[in-house]
């Protein structure tokens, strides 16, 4: 039986070839699709796994509240909250600290007559235990006793064929670090293979935090006031998460409370399972980029739009094509075969359909997976030892076989014998109802994907050329020299202004400035701060950032009220200016009242010269929020270079030349700042592009049913076209006639689709602060683009039957 079964699906599938491709091929797209989907969902939610204690290691996380209100929450703390917790709170059995290095440093391998040397910005300090909480792999060294001396340091793979030769053993070698926080000489104790891909916490180079902590900085700190630290404890198996938790108010009330009830504050720690870091965005400071499990659900949900599209192809022609095979049931019917028998006949078909569509699938996603890793920057493969993968290939088979088969297969094998051997038999109005909720389904699935993919760019174009109240454009940005003198500080500030004073020479420059940090690039300094007359309780955050007197010339930045710095007025170099936001977070009144207010900043107090429009220093994600610049006659950290020049690369080479002349041994790197700052949006572009690719993926998918569904119309109704063109039809007529059964179908999917549209693209719009409004032809345009494609497929069809010649068609009659 089986064997007669596979003779008759082979005979079906050649016999209808176009229709078997639109079947197997579609299906296989979404099957593969739907791989593809379900690979990258695994690779998100397999963040951290890799670490041997995972379930055992969490991460502190800090929520600042002032005056009952919420004001941060972060993942930074003091120092001394490590060792608090071990001693304080029983179940916790290690702690490790991290610390970035802040702007980087310069790294130099001095090789005779050839150094290396590179500025490093991926370094981590950690503690001794961090390699004993955390599993990476060694390559060289001894991971236990990696850390344990002060000036010892762990490399990655990467890092060790950056600055050594093959022939070169890393083991031993000396590092001589500038520009850091910690400089100085230090031994590579150990190499590790490169942080795997899956993890929150990205680094290439780890060094010991005992060198941070003799940082004058921390030295003069309890340990408690600088929050720059993350702090990870690994617990005791089985230990009890929720009682633990409960005993972190009196640690926060032992050591904080007497500072936190000065400004009615409060600190609530928490202690987050690693694995979930990577899955729950909003914390301030993360180490890497995070995504939301909301948005997992919705790639999942999409996966599950395109299966089901592919799956509804199937069903639609299936069931178009059952007036065709109608004799075939009734023949078969009429010589005894039992209707188990004739739906066992239809739905071995569809699995013999199903089998060849995953067998394409497999193919076409293993040419879409690597697509998908460059959108993501990942290296994505399909591990085939991994058992689940089959798992999902043999499910996508099973549903699929009969969820594609079934309802075909019941409608034919239901029809009666002796309508059917009339040729009585009409389309059963229970089928051609479902055929058409299933083509309104495709519709709407299609333009609801349309419009998320207009929405995302357009809000994706909007955050990068919205006016942020600072030159972004042709600014190019140089990271200053780091492997200086500092015996002679003078001397060392005098060469630093030399050099942006002989840039400003270059032409093409427009003008330069230096700062400690960028736009997009943090704060140098963020505190708790208030006008002067008001109560600790009226602590605000803001944020600080040190710039000469021409960074607000070469920002291009607007003064409300007040003045620019003037180096040679003492009293403009030690005042601040401050942003909009700050006026109202501190109520200082307008701009001209905020002039006679000062502000305290740490122990000191310092009066505002000025007040600037609001600009976007970060994300456009975020609300406008107090920013005070605070002057410096020359930062070493970073030179912003306002060009205005056709040859940039020019520019670049004479700035680069001037760079290395004033600065020998310090490595010279540029970008530029727009660049810079629209990474910030990595996340969104990575989900546009995934998005996007989806969607035409899906559309193509419905296409190439609807192109099907609407060649098999045509052709049951060539008769009554023939007929309409012998009455005196034309062919325009015949195509408006035919079209608006399609077209109707898209209007209703319109009326679905718009509403769960604009309220899915609202949700999403409301996690940016400043962002597109919802306007009409955000809707219109995608609708138009929707019944173009559907008219285009579904014209094409109709236009070949109506062009036939009637006396063809006729002539048997």
């Amino acid at each position: 039986m089986l064997q007669n079964f596979l003779l008759i699906a082979s005979r079906n599938l050649l016999k209808r070839k176009v229709y078997s491709f639109i079947n197997i091929f579609g299906l296989a797209l979404g099957m593969a699709v739907c791989l593809v989907i379900l690979k990258y969902v695994d690779f998100e939610l397999s963040y951290d796994s890799y670490h041997r204690r995972a379930d055992q290691i969490h991460r502190v996380t800090s929520a600042y509240y002032q005056n009952g209100e919420l004001r941060t929450s972060n993942i930074i703390s003091g120092y001394a909250l490590g060792p608090a917790l071990v001693s304080d709170i029983p179940g916790v059995k290690k702690y490790v600290r991290t610390h970035p290095m802040y702007g980087g440093a310069v790294f130099t391998y001095q090789r005779e007559n050839n150094p290396s040397i590179f500025h490093e910005e991926n370094v981590q300090f950690a503690d001794s235990t961090f390699f004993d909480v955390f599993t990476y792999q060694a390559i060289e060294g001894n991971l236990s006793t990696a850390l344990d001396r002060p000036n010892s340091a762990v490399i990655t793979k990467k890092i060790a064929a950056r600055y050594f030769r093959e022939n070169e053993d890393p083991l031993g070698k000396i590092f001589q670090i500038n520009g850091g926080w910690a400089d100085g000489a230090y031994e590579i104790t150990a190499v590790i293979e490169d942080v795997p891909q899956n993890s929150h916490f990205p680094f290439e180079i780890v060094l010991p935090m005992h060198n941070l902590l003799t940082n004058g900085q921390y030295q003069q700190d309890d340990g408690w006031g600088w929050n720059n630290f993350v702090t990870y404890v690994e617990l005791e198996k089985n230990a009890d998460l929720s009682a633990m938790e409960e005993k972190l108010p009196p640690l926060v009330e032992k050591y904080q409370g007497e500072d936190l009830s000065r400004s009615n504050s409060t600190r609530v720690y928490s202690f987050q399972p690693i694995r979930e870091i990577h899955l729950h965005p909003g914390l301030n400071h993360e180490t890497s980029a995070t995504i939301s499990v909301n948005t997992i659900y919705f790639f999942l949900l999409i996966s599950g739009f395109i299966l089901a599209i592919a799956w509804v192809n199937y069903i639609n022609l299936s069931t178009a094509r059952a007036m065709e095979r109608a004799r075939e049931v009734g023949i078969k019917k009429s010589i005894g075969a039992f209707r188990s028998q004739l739906m066992m006949q239809f739905v071995f078909e569809s699995v013999l359909v199903n089998l060849l569509s995953v067998v394409i699938a497999l193919g076409i996603a293993l040419a879409l997976l690597p697509l998908l890793g460059d959108i993501v920057g990942k290296t994505l493969t399909f591990d085939f030892t991994d058992y689940r993968l089959w798992l999902v290939i043999s499910g996508l088979f099973v549903v699929g076989s009969f969820i594609s088969g079934l309802y075909p297969a019941y409608l034919l094998s239901s029809f009666r014998i002796t309508e059917v051997l009339k040729g009585k038999v009409a389309q059963s109005g229970r089928g051609f109802s479902l055929r058409k909720a299933l083509v309104v389904f495709q519709f709407a699935s299609s333009l609801i994907l349309i419009a998320g993919t207009f929405a995302i760019y357009r809000q994706l174009t909007f955050m990068r050329t919205q006016d942020k109240g600072l030159t972004m454009e042709q600014m190019l940005v140089i990271n200053g020299p780091s492997v200086l003198d500092w015996r002679d500080a003078k001397a060392v500030k005098n060469r630093l202004v030399s050099l942006k004073n002989e840039i400003q020479k270059i032409p093409g420059v427009v003008n330069v400035a230096t700062s400690g940090v960028i736009p997009g690039g943090g704060h140098n300094w963020g505190t708790s701060m208030r006008k002067v007359g008001t109560q600790a309780e009226d602590n605000k955050a803001g944020s600080v950032v040190w710039v000469d007197p021409d960074f607000v010339d070469t920002y291009g930045m607007t003064l409300l009220a007040g003045r620019n710095f003037n180096i040679a007025n003492r009293s403009d170099m030690e005042s601040v200016l401050v942003n909009e936001a700050a006026l109202t977070a501190f109520n200082l009144g307008t701009p001209e009242q905020a002039l006679e207010e000062k502000i305290i900043l740490g122990d000191d107090s310092v009066a505002i010269l000025g007040v600037l429009k609001n600009y976007n220093w970060a994300s456009l994600k975020t609300e406008h929020s107090p920013w005070l610049l605070k002057a410096d006659t020359i930062s070493r950290r970073n030179y912003s270079i306002h060009v205005n020049s056709s040859n940039m690369n020019e520019v670049i080479k004479t700035v680069e030349a001037t760079f290395k002349e004033a600065f020998p041994g310090n490595p010279f790197n540029y970008f530029f700042l727009d660049d810079f700052f629209n990474a910030q949006y990595q996340s969104e572009q990575q989900f546009g592009k995934i998005f996007s690719l989806f969607s035409i993926l899906a559309i193509v998918i419905a296409c190439l049913g609807l192109w099907g569904l609407a060649s098999f119309t045509t052709t049951q109704k060539l008769k009554e076209i023939s007929i309409r063109k012998v009455l005196g039809s034309s062919v325009s007529g015949i195509l408006s006639l035919l079209s608006w059964q399609f077209l109707k179908l898209v209007i209703i999917a319109c009326m679905i689709a718009v509403p769960l549209t604009w309220y899915g693209i609202d949700q999403w719009l409301q996690g940016f602060a400043f962002r597109i409004s919802l306007q009409w032809d955000l809707f219109v345009v995608p609708v138009v683009i929707l019944t173009l494609i559907a008219l285009g497929t579904v014209s094409f069809q109709i236009l070949k039957g109506a062009n036939i010649n009637p006396a063809k068609v006729l002539r048997s009659e």
